[in-house]
Formats: C-alpha cells, sequence, structure tokens
C-alpha cells in the first residue's frame, strides 16, 4: 500500500502573493525529491514546476476548470498524478482464488 502525500502537511520553503503584476509563488520541499514551486500566474491558474540541475522545468499547467483555486490544491494535484497505483492485472492475481 502507498501513503500519498498531502500537500498541506508539506514544508513551505518560500511563499509570496500574487500581485498585480508579479506571479504568486510558493516553494514546496518533498523529502527525497527535492523543490517544487507552484506559480499562480493569473487568478485561477497555476503551473508546477521542479528544480533542476538546470533550472526550474514545467511540470503541469492547471487552470478553473480543475476546480482549483490554491498553490496548495495545485500542488495536491501534482502528488496525487504521482502517487502510484496498483495495476489491474496485479489487483485480480491477489483476488483469484490459490488451486494450488
Amino acid at each position: 500500500m502507498t501513503l500519498s502525500l498531502r500537500a498541506s502537511n508539506l514544508p513551505i520553503k518560500y511563499e509570496r502573493p500574487r500581485e498585480t503584476h508579479r506571479s504568486g509563488m510558493t516553494i514546496y520541499e518533498v523529502s527525497g525529491a527535492g523543490l517544487y514551486r507552484v506559480l499562480e500566474i493569473h487568478s485561477g491558474e497555476f503551473t508546477v514546476e521542479t528544480l533542476t540541475p538546470v533550472g526550474w522545468m514545467n511540470l503541469i499547467l492547471l487552470d478553473k476548470r480543475d476546480k482549483i483555486s490554491t498553490a496548495v490544491e495545485a500542488m495536491q494535484i501534482w502528488l496525487t498524478i504521482q502517487t502510484p497505483t496498483s495495476a489491474p492485472e496485479t489487483q485480480q492475481e491477489e483476488e483469484a482464488p490459490n488451486h494450488g
């Protein structure tokens, strides 16, 4: 069983609110995975990025159609995408009776 990470429990390394001419920014630290930056480009439009040796790399762009309105919600969507799920064939094998 895989425990999923909760964005609301991640350490925030830096936070800046969105202003008229400046994106909002929240930088999270994910243990074992590094730093992630959520930019609020416009009201309700977010991008999630990760820090690489060559700079920030865009991972996903989210907007109001994704039903999010905060950086923590944007980060949670990315964490949910990254959480491994069991393959259907693995679940079927586990549920099938053993006719040894």
